[in-house]
């Protein structure tokens, strides 16, 4: 039998669902992101080990680890995804037209309750454009090789991406008057941790360094009464008067029927954005990349600054002061 007579040892689509499953950390996060069934990811895994003839990870109760022969094709692999997505841009340079798809990927939160709320003027003044906007849930990263934008909370290590330091999102505690009615007001920082907090979860070290020390240091005091990898599901809590929990200072423009709690306490995270060179030079997508710079503008919304704004200056929203003993160590603006 001829070598072109055989079967071949792998199938490009296996190799993007390990890729995937790598980028993603889990079966279930993977099958989520690629929009399949858990154990479609499984079994295609499968499939690849079996025609490579070697394990090419472990399964444990974190996710999975790469083993040694696994190491070595996820190198290799990560370097045909990036072939792949030049590919895909050479192609799309000789496609000028303002018509056409853009894939753009954000935190669920931005995207939800910011993005989707600026969008009649966008898609009013570009009827023509597609836009496609995939959600990352809490920790995950973007794994989508053909994506033309991507927001984040990271810095990316990709060489081949611009960077843009969009907009910085200072997160503070909100809660709702019907909590208050219910579980009363807390009497300071210290008193606030005993009380029903929410949480949203980070699985990726990454994604939880971008919090300040000091603030990682509160963090692990929490004790909360609910965690998601969903900011809607968060936010829904907390307008529902079930929780207590951090959110960006927009929140207070889109829903000023929301309560800032003034514990002294400010965390700001800085939102990224990632756009290949050669991007710009797609009509579409430069469009919507200008979109972007327009609707994080500072000068218009002075909740994206680098230096914290306080809700109650651009928001109708009520500011319930609550001053007493703070833990160790101190959370500095």
């Amino acid at each position: 039998m001829s070598s072109s007579d055989r079967e071949p040892r792998f199938d490009w689509n296996d190799l993007k669902i390990f890729h995937a499953l790598v980028s993603a950390g889990s079966m279930s996060k993977a099958a989520r992101l690629l929009g399949v069934v858990q154990p479609t990811v499984s079994r295609r895994l499968e499939q690849l080990e079996m025609r490579i003839g070697a394990r090419l990870v472990t399964r444990g109760a974190e996710g999975v680890e790469l083993t040694d022969v696994g190491e070595r094709i996820w190198t290799l692999v990560q370097t045909m995804q990036s072939t792949a997505g030049d590919i895909e841009r050479v192609a799309g340079q000789a496609d000028q037209a303002e018509a056409g798809r853009v894939r753009l990927t954000a935190p669920d939160g931005i995207a939800s309750y910011w993005i989707a709320q600026q969008l009649p003027g966008f898609v009013e003044a570009n009827p023509a454009i597609k836009l496609e906007i995939s959600t990352l849930q809490a920790g995950e990263k973007p794994i989508d090789p053909y994506c033309d934008v991507m927001l984040q909370y990271t810095p990316s290590k990709r060489m081949d991406l611009v960077p843009k330091d969009l907009a910085t999102l200072h997160f503070v505690p909100f809660t709702s008057q019907a909590y208050l009615d219910t579980y009363g007001r807390p009497e300071g920082l210290v008193d606030a941790l005993k009380h029903r907090l929410g949480d949203l979860e980070s699985y990726e070290e990454e994604t939880r360094d971008a919090w300040p020390s000091e603030a990682q240091a509160i963090k692990k005091m929490m004790k909360p009464s609910l965690t998601t990898d969903s900011s809607s599901v968060l936010l829904e809590a907390v307008r529902s008067g079930s929780v207590i929990a951090m959110g960006p200072t927009y929140l207070a423009r889109v829903f000023p029927e929301l309560i800032h709690l003034d514990l002294d306490l400010v965390i700001p995270v800085k939102l990224w954005m990632f756009y290949h060179p050669d991007q710009r030079r797609i009509t579409r997508v430069r469009k919507v990349l200008d979109w972007l710079d327009e609707i994080f503008d500072t000068a218009r919304y002075p909740w994206f600054r680098k230096d914290f704004v306080a809700p109650r200056e651009f928001s109708d929203i009520e500011t319930v002061h609550v001053r007493g003993e703070r833990p160790k160590p101190r959370i500095v603006k």
